[in-house]
């Protein structure tokens, strides 16, 4: 089996129905850090009245800490263990990543930058992540959707020193095959996502201004953390919520989950310090999904349904996470 340098320690991460690591016994959430926070009856914490109108108004929102250290190790493990057998080490008929390859054309591990669509299909600990009691839940309150599927997740891998750059867009646009724009996705950060490695960016409000991905698409000269906020050449809508651009840094501590909506601008510089920056997105769609068969995804293969039928029924790469005001056992 190929080895690209990394050591590995097997270590995995396993859920039951109510958040609960199995192999711990400790469960998948944080302690209380606002007066205002509630739980629901499994225990794990719920999004506030005033987080969520927090979310309505910016159009982004960090959730506070969900992973303990012990189990941030875990996630870190079986990813680790993966980039060690490489894209090229799946059998004809294993479980594979939809997508699995080196963005650079660099051979040295540690100047890698990956790109794995779907780790949850061969992971076992980031299969239990999609189907957290708490980020399903808090989808559900910032969506009012009674319904989840996973639409797919993407582990963001940046190397100390070499992690390239996302410029900014949003998020809907680029998923042409599914309507209407599905609205929110959870970011779950592994190592702490600081300005200094390359943390995500966000403009304020701007999931209120409708697609604008073709505008974003004129700021891709801005790749370094020192230039990143920038943006120029924008006038937001009049009538608007918030009607001024104002990118800003957005860290999030390792075991934090963020969540944002996919109309939202947002993007990250380059990493050029010595610290890693690992985090896994993970997008969802509502039960009100459908398929649009005119468009192109890398997703798309695995959609078997016909056209402007709902997604729901689309397969096993799409499995329920939430359904009823419960998180769907894995």
């Amino acid at each position: 089996m190929p080895n690209n340098g990394i050591a590995v320690r097997k270590k995995y991460l396993v859920l039951d129905s109510e958040g609960i690591d199995l192999r711990t016994d400790s469960p998948l959430r944080h302690t209380r850090t606002t007066p205002l926070a509630r739980y629901n009856i499994h225990g794990a914490l719920m999004l506030t009245d005033a987080q969520i109108s927090q979310f309505d108004h910016d159009g982004f929102l960090n959730g506070g800490r969900i992973l303990n250290d012990q189990q941030i190790e875990a996630l870190k493990d079986e990813l680790d263990e993966l980039l060690a057998r490489g894209p090229d080490s799946f059998a004809e008929n294993d479980p594979r990543p939809v997508l699995f390859h080196n963005m650079t054309r660099e051979h040295d591990a540690e100047k890698c930058v990956w790109q794995i669509v779907n780790i949850w299909e061969v992971c076992d600990s980031y299969k239990a992540l999609t189907h957290h009691p708490f980020i399903v839940d808090a989808i559900s309150r910032l969506t009012q959707a009674k319904e989840l599927m996973v639409w797919h997740d993407q582990i963001q891998h940046k190397p100390a020193g070499y992690g390239g750059v996302t410029g900014w867009h949003q998020d809907a646009p680029l998923w042409p095959i599914i309507k209407p724009m599905t609205p929110v996705s959870a970011w779950v950060a592994l190592d702490d996502a600081l300005e200094e490695n390359g943390c995500m960016w966000m403009v304020p409000g701007s999931h209120k201004w409708g697609n604008q991905i073709e505008f974003l698409r004129t700021q891709s000269e801005l790749k370094e953390v020192r230039e990143f906020g920038g943006i120029e050449g924008f006038e937001p809508p009049d009538k608007a919520e918030v009607t001024t651009v104002t990118p800003r840094p957005w860290p999030v501590k390792a075991g934090e989950v963020s969540f944002h909506h996919s109309l939202t601008w947002h993007g990250s510089p380059y990493n050029l310090s010595d610290m890693p920056r690992r985090a896994i997105a993970i997008h969802y769609m509502t039960g009100e999904s459908r398929y649009v068969a005119s468009g192109k995804h890398v997703m798309q293969e695995f959609v078997h349904i016909d056209d402007d039928e709902l997604m729901r029924n689309a397969g096993a790469h799409f499995p329920l996470v939430y359904q009823d005001g419960e998180a769907v056992s894995v």
